[in-house]
């Protein structure tokens, strides 16, 4: 009844706190749950989370059968081995600086000029080429480069 006159609940103990303010909403999980050789449960790696993404993650591990714990090492696991990847091969990474304006229009203008090339090869193989299966491979390869570029301005 406190609450509804005004009065501040932050920092008062038996409260829930306000919803998306307190901390008192957000759940503590361990990456993980262990027995040790005496028996006793031995909790390695807290960390809090919201809420709704606790009941999220419940969600996966209950369809993939797996404690949620389990799900969060695998994840992260996962996600260094692919960040590394990426690193060594020079591949997109997560949580990197946005591109620059400049950077897509230069990726942009790069794609363009491959699709012409490839749009003038095409031509070339029509007019020289006597096999139809060259044609064909030729048109296929020109539908590709096409795709790509789509693909292209709905990703960069």
């Amino acid at each position: 009844m406190g609450y509804m006159m005004g009065e501040n609940k932050r920092n008062k103990k038996g409260q829930k706190g306000i919803p998306g303010k307190d901390a008192v909403q957000d759940k503590e999980l361990f990456v993980a749950v262990v027995n040790d050789e005496n028996g006793n449960v031995v909790r390695l790696g807290k960390f809090r989370l919201a809420h709704e993404l606790d009941n999220a993650l419940g969600r996966v591990a209950t369809e993939l059968k797996v404690s949620k714990s389990e799900l969060v090492r695998s994840v992260l696991t996962n996600f260094v081995q692919y960040h590394d990847e990426a690193k060594e091969i020079g591949g997109e990474r997560f949580f990197e600086a946005k591109k620059t304006i400049e950077q897509w229009v230069q990726g942009r203008s790069e794609i363009a000029q491959l699709l012409s090339s490839i749009i003038s090869k095409d031509h070339i193989m029509d007019l020289e080429s006597k096999s139809p299966e060259s044609k064909m491979l030729s048109q296929q390869l020109v539908v590709l480069a096409k795709m790509l570029n789509i693909t292209n301005k709905n990703v960069i």
